[in-house]
């Protein structure tokens, strides 16, 4: 590499470095409480998901039956 690319690269990590420490990282417990919340979320969504389902196939069923 040339120096000019290696200035280059070290000023990019520099920038890198900077930019991560900016970041607010979250605590543990509040990283949990949003786990749950998800995981709760998506078992409450797929079960209506289910349900419709099985609803819009008994219709399905019977309108083919007619």
């Amino acid at each position: 590499m040339a120096d000019t690319e290696k200035k280059s690269m070290s000023q990019r990590f520099a920038g890198l470095k900077t930019e991560f420490s900016k970041i607010i990282w979250p605590d543990g417990s509040s990283v949990g409480k949003q786990t749950v919340a998800v995981v709760a979320t998506s078992v409450v969504v797929a079960f209506i998901i289910v349900i419709l389902d099985y609803v819009i196939q008994y219709g399905v069923d019977f309108l083919v039956k007619l």
